[in-house]
């Protein structure tokens, strides 16, 4: 049927969209929708803090029992001798019988608490004997430390600490705080109960794991950080003295009389996360083989507080990558989620 003149009019007064009203509804939904693509962004960005917050606070309450040990620790008898390595009358003094419990308690905690591969490769071996008390410190390493051996010689390829087919450097640090988690047992509850399957890799697939945080990188562990102190750290303190050396026999003496500052302070461990950039620039370990091991002649073995001639010591912040950017602010770690021993 022909449309007539009328009916073309009166469809053409018909209520209806034009192009430009159209361009403007696209636009306003395509701007609600990147608004609600930020906000679930920033949400997922914020599970991912909080759910690596809670890992590291669960490690330092895991690790912190194991610290706390070494306190009360009971030592073989401590004997010392002169400078040709023969026990006599003379050379047993209090003094120097308690630098041997000192060193003796730090070769210990080095073994049963490592943080870097050597720990676990040298063992007693890597005690270095100071000049004037040139007595071994252990002769036999701790059952921990042969359990780190076991499960290194069944994980990688050759059971060796080689850079290319064993355990490697890259992430020794986080796979060695796995160990000691999978070491820790109370009952039938072992340490790495307390993670889920998601939470644990082998990022550098050397064979050995690590635990990661909420963006999957792994979470860097150090025994002993003495560069890592106040605003950032809430449990290093220059106020008290070193809880393994109260007698002040190996620097943990105050620095200047009235004072109230020791050389020696009580180091906690310290666990870290690179948070949402990926960047630590904290110093880890240093170039040498020996990492952390005291290596200059004079030195008392394993010395908490040894900077390998550069002036930085371990946990000390600083720019790694060169890109004048102070990245570790954003760093999640035990020391700031922890004030004596509870959540902040």
């Amino acid at each position: 049927m022909p449309i007539t003149a009328r009916q073309f009019a009166r469809d053409r007064m018909r209520p209806a969209f034009t192009l430009v009203e159209l361009l403007v509804v696209m636009g306003v939904l395509a701007m609600l929708s990147s608004l609600v693509l930020v906000g679930l962004s920033s949400a997922a960005e914020q599970a991912r803090i909080n759910r690596t917050r809670s890992q590291v606070q669960k490690i330092h309450e895991l690790l912190m029992p194991r610290w706390e040990e070494y306190r009360y620790r009971r030592v073989d008898p401590a004997y010392s001798s002169d400078v040709s390595g023969t026990i006599t009358a003379t050379s047993q003094t209090a003094k120097l019988r308690a630098r041997y419990r000192v060193d003796r308690l730090r070769a210990l905690m080095r073994m049963e608490m490592p943080c870097h591969r050597q720990d676990v490769q040298l063992g007693a071996a890597g005690d270095v004997i100071d000049i004037g008390d040139p007595t071994s410190l252990i002769t036999n390493e701790p059952g921990l430390w042969h359990r780190y051996r076991r499960a290194v010689a069944n994980r990688t390829s050759d059971g060796t600490f080689n850079d290319t087919t064993g355990w490697t450097k890259e992430n020794d640090d986080s796979e060695c705080l796995y160990l000691i988690l999978e070491s820790i047992q109370n009952g039938e509850t072992n340490g790495l109960d307390f993670f889920k399957d998601s939470e644990i890799g082998d990022t550098d697939g050397d064979g050995m794991p690590e635990l990661l945080d909420g963006w999957g990188n792994p979470i860097h562990f150090l025994r002993w950080a003495p560069g890592y102190v106040a605003p950032r750290s809430n449990l290093h303190r220059n106020d008290a003295p070193d809880p393994l050396d109260p007698l002040g026999v190996r620097g943990g003496r105050l620095q200047t009389s009235g004072t109230g500052i020791y050389d020696h302070f009580p180091l906690y461990p310290l666990i870290m996360s690179e948070g949402p950039d990926g960047q630590l620039d904290i110093v880890l370990k240093y170039d040498d083989d020996l990492d952390n091991q005291a290596t200059i002649t004079g030195s008392p073995p394993n010395n908490p507080y040894y900077d390998n001639g550069t002036g930085s010591f371990l946990g000390t912040e600083f720019d790694s990558n060169s890109n004048s950017v102070d990245e570790f602010f954003d760093n999640i770690t035990n020391h700031q989620l922890v004030i004596a021993g509870n959540s902040q």
